[in-house]
């Protein structure tokens, strides 16, 4: 994929979740649901921590200690996609997935202070993590990446 069309892609992803989270904030109030489905709501939270509110309530500091190692994290993501260029097109994919949805959540850490989350999936009492379309990239591109790893790039080297 050509470093333009990778690029534009990237922001593409970025602005959809971007759009997502300004279209619930402005349909719903903080801790107000919607239910989509049986096992789906919208439910309006902000989420000051990281995955599944670790850190959450760290004040001023913990938020631009996390700004930094998103930042730093992004910053290594971006030099193997554009500067080593990814050996696989899966591998390729996996890392625009990973740094779309770094970069939509560290927009939100950045300007907000915390990160939007609405999607409440569950199934009687039992009940998964809220959570955004930048955290659904961010799953998506870690089991891309795990599969290009250990299916494609470890039977290479044996």
């Amino acid at each position: 994929m050509k470093t333009t069309t990778t690029s534009l892609l990237i922001i593409f992803l970025v602005v959809l979740d971007q759009i997502s989270k300004i279209l619930i904030s402005s349909f719903l109030s903080l801790g107000e649901s919607l239910n989509l489905l049986p096992f789906l709501n919208f439910t309006l939270i902000h989420n000051t921590g990281i995955a599944f509110s670790i850190f959450g309530g760290g004040g001023l500091i913990s938020r631009w200690l996390l700004v930094a190692a998103v930042s730093g994290i992004l910053a290594y993501l971006l030099f193997q996609m554009y500067k080593k260029t990814p050996k696989h097109q899966l591998e390729l994919i996996s890392l625009i997935f990973i740094i779309s949805g770094g970069l939509g959540n560290l927009v939100d850490r950045v300007f907000l202070g915390y990160v939007v989350d609405f999607v409440h999936v569950f199934y009687q009492d039992y009940s998964f993590y809220v959570f955004n379309m930048a955290d659904s990239y961010i799953t998506v591109g870690i089991i891309l990446y795990l599969s290009y790893f250990f299916f494609i790039e470890r039977v290479k080297k044996t």
